[in-house]
């Protein structure tokens, strides 16, 4: 949906948000006017002349409205488009991401990238969830209601996503270092309720929130540098689905939902007052002068624990017991799903307890930490909020209950084949009884693959050579994972492991930007080698204006007999060569995929430990 309204009205609408918010942030130093809206009988005024705090009732005071507009206007409508509209619509209009891009606009952005296999590749979602527990550990304790204070820690993020996005290429803050970033995974994956499906999109299109800037010609563009391989701004549900069993998304989903918990329940653990935020108090003052004071009155008594450790005490101890409930539901539900003939795959089961996970989140957010803080609405304008919110979670639920591993590669792989039927000199009139491709499902066009008079293994090849062009192309599946992603869609064309290797050599020579490393991650594009004849006439391969680097590294692997492999690149192309061998001219012999005395090349294999499909030890 997001995705194709026009680039220049997005950009618009960044600045808009931009200097809305760097104003807002200015009336936490300098407000002489909102405060007027709280005072005693006016719209935001608090419910009660005075509210309980640890035993004592306390005047309350009209106040500024800076820090309840950000906290409790701004940041739940940002969580609410989440689920509605996906990331897709908040990661293209986002403030911040647009200040850490203000490098890149004025041109002084470096090139640099974070190298997926470095400490940060490997452990950017554990360090976001670091930073997000830091981040309302300090809310709880200095910046919920003081303004200046929040107002340092705000221009103190911007200032870091600027510095970031100076130091770094691409959208490395919002991957790597934005705390909002667990946020966004957790209610917009793997879809937003309206988001849109990248991988069913025509060819060439700009997916998502997939970086975009505008031509001379007017004309959007991709921007895209590869800072991230699998990134959720091409296609969200792809790295979803590819990332679903790792620990660090466990944490984050079953942990989260503690962390919502522990965050508002502190509330009445800190007052001794269960209603503190209905009574509608921001107006804290001083709260550097409380970190040392008790941090929880329990049964009317104060327990000698200061803030200061009570806050990330609660918080840990809330994060820590949902995460523990998490792992133990996943055990019986995998055992159950064991118990029953695996009814559905891991992925699946592991979909649907992070669903639960987003869907009670959701909730306990809004009737925690929103639904109190309403009181200045009236009473049917709150109840239709609890609604709409009740509403659109469980529609989001139903949606992403069944959604798939595999009903999403089914999608992708019969959208990629029937824009290739498309292309195919064969007359489908007769084959279809009057139907169009476009309206087969995925099974009836593999079946029609099959059956398809005078469709040949050549035909065949010539269809799985344009899928793998065009997924490149959308970056929807990267080459090393190519063999693995379509492995499905070979069985039902027909074609073994060794025709993949060769048609992705043959399509590594004629189109060599499909591979090139500014496409990718390198670490992503490590290849496992194998020496062959054929092999050996590549090294001297270079197509025009390409520029040859050997850069000296030999590879070992079992299925290339122990031989040495010199490793060159040629326009990013990977190639390898027996070192004692004498090369020929490639200008008078061109590899032959199917010579007798050829192993193919497979010059992209994935190296990485594939997930198991079974159940896990």
């Amino acid at each position: 949906m997001f995705a194709r309204i026009p680039e220049k009205f997005i950009h618009l609408t960044r600045w808009s948000l931009t200097l809305g918010w760097l104003l807002l942030i200015a009336s936490l130093f300098v407000d002489p006017f909102s405060a007027r809206l709280t005072a005693l009988g006016q719209v935001f005024a608090a419910s009660q002349d005075c509210f309980q705090f640890q035993g004592e009732c306390r005047p309350l005071e009209s106040y500024p409205m800076g820090a309840r507009i950000f906290w409790g206007m701004v940041l739940p409508l940002a969580v609410l488009m989440l689920l509605i509209f996906g990331h897709e619509a908040w990661r293209r209009i986002c403030p911040l991401s647009f200040m850490a891009q203000l490098a890149r606009g004025l041109g002084w952005q470096r090139k640099r990238t974070i190298s997926e296999t470095s400490w940060l590749g490997r452990n950017a979602l554990y360090l976001q969830m670091g930073l997000l527990f830091i981040g309302l550990n300090l809310r709880l304790l200095l910046v919920n209601s003081d303004r200046w204070l929040l107002g340092i820690f705000l221009i103190f993020t911007i200032v870091s996503a600027i510095t970031i996005g100076f130091l770094y290429n691409g959208k490395t803050w919002c991957n790597y270092f934005c705390p909002m970033a667990p946020v966004q995974m957790i209610y917009s994956e793997p879809s937003g309720l309206l988001g849109s499906a990248a991988h069913t999109a025509p060819p060439k299109t700009i997916t998502q929130s997939m970086c975009r800037t505008v031509d001379q010609n007017g004309q959007e563009k991709s921007a895209c540098v590869a800072c991230k391989t699998g990134c959720i701004d091409i296609d969200a549900e792809a790295a979803y689905w590819d990332t679903i069993r790792q620990a660090d998304r466990k944490l984050l989903y079953y942990g989260y939902v503690g962390l919502v918990i522990g965050f508002y329940l502190y509330f009445g653990l800190y007052s001794g007052n269960w209603r503190l935020l209905s009574a509608g108090v921001w107006n804290e003052t001083d709260q550097l002068a409380t970190l040392m004071q008790p941090g929880f009155f329990i049964a009317g008594r104060a327990i000698p624990i200061p803030k200061l450790l009570a806050v990330p005490l609660t918080l840990t101890l809330s994060t820590g017991m949902t995460y523990m409930i998490g792992l133990w539901v996943e055990l019986k539900a995998r055992r159950t799903n064991k118990r029953l003939g695996y009814p559905l795959s891991l992925d699946q089961v592991q979909s649907r307890l992070f669903a639960i996970s987003t869907f009670m989140a959701f909730n306990l957010l809004f009737f925690l930490g929103v639904r109190p803080t309403l009181g200045y609405l009236p009473l049917f304008c709150q109840q239709l909020l609890s609604w709409i919110a009740i509403v659109v979670s469980s529609l989001w639920l139903a949606k992403t209950w069944y959604r798939s591993a595999q009903k999403y590669n089914r999608e992708r792989d019969a959208n990629l084949l029937k824009r290739q039927l498309h292309k195919l000199n064969i007359d489908l009139y007769q084959a279809l009884e009057g139907r169009s491709l476009d309206d087969l499902n995925p099974d009836e066009l593999y079946a029609l693959a099959k059956v398809l008079p005078g469709f040949t293994q050549a035909n065949r090849l010539q269809v799985y050579r344009g899928i793998l062009r065009e997924a490149f192309e959308q970056k929807s599946v990267i080459p090393a994972k190519s063999l693995k992603a379509f492995q499905p869609m070979r069985q039902n064309l027909g074609i073994d492991e060794e025709s993949h290797w060769a048609v992705l050599q043959t399509l590594q020579l004629e189109e060599p930007h499909l591979f090139a490393q500014q496409r990718w991650q390198t670490q992503a594009m490590e290849a496992t080698l194998y020496r062959s004849a054929d092999a050996q006439n590549l090294s001297n391969y270079s197509p025009t204006d390409a520029n040859r680097t050997e850069i000296g590294t030999k590879a070992k692997t079992a299925e290339a007999q122990n031989l040495e492999a010199t490793v060159y690149r040629s326009a990013d192309v990977k190639i390898s060569r027996q070192p004692t061998a004498e090369p020929s001219n490639p200008a008078n012999r061109q590899p032959n995929p199917n010579s007798e005395n050829t192993t193919v090349v497979k010059p992209f294999e994935d190296s990485s430990n594939e997930a198991t499909t079974g159940e896990e030890q």
